[in-house]
């Protein structure tokens, strides 16, 4: 049986967001919160849903749905639950389950996953837009076109006003694989000056430049590239799902 302490701390942290949070998440500030959505969107687009949203996995469109986001979100933050509540709490994997079935507790539950996937889609957004840059930038070859790639140049993820930002496959590869010389070209330089300098101060300096750049999406190196992730991220954002047309 759980304490009436217990109880009322339970009933307090599926009706207070930021309790909620404070407890649950150890979410204290915006940066918090953006930090551990920053987290998740990772896991999701990386690994738990890399065959619905990653372009360097996924087969096809069909799958392409943002409910998946939201539905794997609801699972993360309930694990999250019962991990807490049975190393803090020192309550049982059977009980911490049970009040996460509390219909009020799951509908909480439910609100503040669609109040994050809300304010923060554009993390997620911008992460499947990469792995669009990604793909490409894997190919050896302009003449190493899928199916997957051919579907989405010719889909709305990559038009702006029905206009297409690229033409084709060997266009966008060009501009990528130049990005991707010209951010080697960028890092080659700093290493030069970490090399050459023995200011302890100015080495960590460049050392964090040169970590900072490795880090840096292709887009930042081309603005056929950034235009192309531009208006994958502004047409992911006005939707909620995608349907292939026929």
């Amino acid at each position: 049986m759980l304490s009436s302490r217990k109880k009322l701390l339970i009933e307090k942290i599926f009706s207070q967001k930021k309790v909620f949070e404070e407890h649950v998440l150890a979410v204290h500030s915006d940066h918090d919160r953006a930090e551990v959505m920053e987290i998740l969107a990772e896991r999701l687009i990386d690994d738990l849903l890399k065959y619905e949203l990653n372009f360097l996995y996924m087969k096809d469109l069909k799958k392409f749905q943002f409910s998946l986001i939201v539905n794997l979100l609801f699972h993360e933050l309930a694990d999250e639950w019962v991990a807490y509540a049975k190393e803090v709490l020192l309550i049982t994997h059977a009980d911490a389950v049970e009040a996460l079935q509390t219909r009020a507790h799951t509908l909480f539950l439910v609100r503040i996953v669609k109040e994050y996937f809300k304010q923060y889609k554009l993390l997620f957004v911008e992460r499947i837009a990469e792995s669009f840059i990604s793909l490409v930038d894997s190919k050896s070859s302009p003449r190493e076109s899928t199916e997957l790639i051919e579907e989405v140049l010719k889909s709305d993820f990559v038009k702006s006003d029905k206009m297409a930002v690229v033409h084709s496959f060997s266009q966008l590869w060009g501009r990528v694989k130049s990005a991707r010389n010209f951010q080697k070209e960028r890092i080659a330089k700093i290493q030069i000056k970490i090399a050459e300098t023995s200011d302890v101060l100015k080495k960590r300096e460049y050392e964090r430049e040169e970590e900072q750049t490795a880090a840096k999406s292709l887009a930042f190196f081309d603005d056929a590239v950034s235009r192309l992730r531009n208006t994958m991220v502004t047409y992911m954002m006005s939707i909620e799902s995608y349907s292939p047309k026929r």
